[in-house]
């Protein structure tokens, strides 16, 4: 180093602030012995005593960009310069606009020696967005200003804050057209958008054009999130975050096929159900039953209660066996437990009804229970999932119980092949499904000595009928009523599927 420069260093350090001023100049350009280091610069320049300078606030404002200003909080010395400096005075009236700060840009508009004139005097007249990003187009490119860098820092900024409002505003001042948007503005676009799509908020500031090319960016680099919401714009599904009116009207199935099979790879699993209803539709260039089936099938597998609802009732319309009966009560089981009102009502049509009043039902059962315990565990168990008779009095809880309800077995007791199928039965309640499981709890110590406790099935009938006689109880206050063709509707879904139209059309439609 030169011994002028360290001569200068030294009164700097001093406290000579003419030494400062210069010293500080130095760094801020990168000059000479000294690198540019904006930090160290500011140090020098910020000293009290040069506070109130205006000459110290023009030279920061003059080597520092608005990026950099804005970075080091050096917006008040700004304020200081405009006053003196057309260049600066640029600088704050580009800041200004993108923060839409629009009293303080009336005042500046009678200073800034004509430059602009025509625009903020429209700005301040119509107060549009768009206006204020023709606006800062115009100054991009009268000035060499990086305005759309600028918003992108304020965005960013507004976003780590969570002030999605004020980031939203910012964006809003991009231009569709404008050329070179960097790839921070697209960033911020399709995290807002994301925010927005699951708080349920409208974009109203920032274009429909805009948004989907910030999608378009990131789906490139294969983010989850904006493939799903991008496949969603292209395929003409409602999205939250755009009205209906500004939506894309380029619709393109293919391609929006592909961006949601992207998005449900990489696990969004509302997107599996998103190529379900696309492909199920037969009207559709990309109609197809089969993917249809998959899709769905794919959406169950992921947890969606509606996925579920569906593929468990075309499980049960297609049903000719007890293990495809099971699985779909199983799935609409799964949906009920998650609020589908729908899946609810398909599984209270497949338990038989049961007259009488449930106060004196319990009153008989606890009656029963004093004299034959595991009696009264069957009398609630055909209370709550409607049983006949039969079925209450041979089944065995410990190995007919589901998670979703419970079997009853094949009856070697019955001659009639149809009758004596087996069939499921669900929980139509919680309280039906307590019910069993603290049946088969009871029954299970039991094991294989159960029939030897009770006696045969013959055995047991004759015991039910003598207490009931005793403590004068009506059979039909426990067991159902139902004869055997409705029995046998229960058995085989496609059978049941004739009687539940309108159940099916509610779950299908």
């Amino acid at each position: 180093m030169r011994r002028d420069n360290i001569r200068l260093r030294a009164l700097a350090r001093a406290g000579d602030l003419e030494a400062r001023i210069k010293l500080g100049g130095f760094y801020l350009q990168g000059v000479l012995d000294f690198p540019r280091n904006i930090k160290l610069a500011l140090e020098y320049l910020s000293t009290p005593a040069l506070k109130f300078r205006n000459d110290v606030a023009v030279l920061i404002c003059s080597h520092l960009d608005i990026l950099e200003l804005i970075e080091h909080s050096q917006v008040e010395n700004l304020r200081k310069a405009a006053a003196l400096d057309g260049c600066a005075r640029i600088k704050l009236i580009t800041l200004l606009i993108i923060r839409k700060n629009l009293d303080e840009l009336a005042f500046w508009r009678g200073r800034n020696d004509g430059l602009l004139c025509k625009d903020i005097q429209k700005v301040l007249a119509q107060r549009a967005d768009q206006d204020l990003a023709q606006a800062l187009l115009r100054i991009s490119e009268k000035y060499n200003i990086p305005c759309l860098d600028i918003i992108a820092a304020e965005a960013g900024a507004a976003l780590s804050e969570g002030d999605y409002g004020r980031a939203e505003q910012a964006l809003g001042l991009v231009a569709p057209d404008a050329q070179g948007i960097p790839d921070a503005i697209h960033e911020a676009i399709a995290r807002i958008v994301s925010v927005a799509e699951e708080s349920g908020r409208k974009l109203e500031k920032i274009p429909s054009t805009l948004i989907e090319a910030s999608l378009e960016h990131s789906a490139a680099a294969s983010d989850k999130h904006s493939c799903y919401l991008l496949g969603r714009m292209l395929a003409g599904l409602k999205t939250e975050f755009i009205e209906t009116s500004q939506r894309s009207r380029s619709i393109n199935l293919r391609k929006a096929i592909a961006l949601l099979l992207k998005a449900a790879d990489n696990g969004r699993a509302q997107a599996w159900m998103d190529l379900f209803y696309l492909c199920s539709d037969y009207r559709s260039s990309v109609g197809n039953p089969s993917m249809a089936r998959f899709f769905l099938e794919k959406a169950a597998a992921s947890g969606i209660a509606e996925a579920k609802r569906r593929l468990g009732a075309l499980t049960l319309k297609e049903a000719k066996t007890i293990e495809h009966m099971e699985k779909g009560l199983s799935l609409l089981y799964e949906s009920s437990i998650h609020g589908d009102s729908i899946a609810n009502g398909i599984i209270k049509t497949l338990v038989l009804e049961v007259n009488g009043c449930e106060e004196e039902a319990n009153s008989g059962i606890e009656e029963v229970q004093q004299i034959a315990p595991l009696l009264a565990t069957r009398l609630r168990l055909a209370r709550h999932f409607g049983l006949t008779k039969l079925e209450a009095l041979s089944i065995n809880p410990s190995t007919a119980i589901r998670p979703w309800g419970l079997v009853v077995q094949r009856n070697l007791h019955i001659k009639k092949g149809n009758l004596s199928e087996p069939r499921a039965v669900p929980a139509a309640s919680r309280k039906a499904l307590e019910t069993i499981r603290n049946a088969a709890m009871e029954f299970a110590p039991h094991g294989e000595i159960a029939d030897l406790l009770e006696g045969s099935l013959r055995a047991r009938a004759l015991k039910q009928r003598r207490i009931f006689q005793k403590v004068k109880l009506q059979e039909n206050l426990f067991f159902s009523q139902a004869n055997s063709t409705q029995r046998d509707a229960l058995r085989i879904g496609t059978r049941w599927a004739q009687h539940q139209k309108k159940f099916l059309d509610q779950a299908l439609a």
